[in-house]
């Protein structure tokens, strides 16, 4: 019983040390998006995203507007469904 404890007991100090080792390398992790992502933010002001660029001939709803899909009832009606939107 003896040596039943004496393991029981070296266990528990081994998960201990893996939780202590497991906290330290969390929170050593350096997540520096600014350094491993430089595409998405802007040279001059790292705070700051770039522009989004947008093609010509695509309209950006405001906040105020919602996105219409423009289907008739026609196209509702149809047995087979075409999963592209009309042109």
């Amino acid at each position: 019983m003896l040596i039943f404890n004496k393991n029981k007991f070296c266990f528990q100090i081994k998960i201990i040390i893996l939780k202590i080792f497991i906290i330290f390398l969390m929170t050593s992790c350096n997540l520096d998006i600014s350094e491993n992502h430089n595409f998405l933010f802007n040279k001059n002001n790292q705070n700051q995203f770039n522009k989004l660029v947008i093609p010509k001939g695509i309209n950006i709803p405001t906040e105020d507007q919602e996105y219409k899909i423009p289907y008739t009832e026609e196209d509702l009606k149809k047995e087979k469904n075409n999963i592209f939107p009309p042109v």
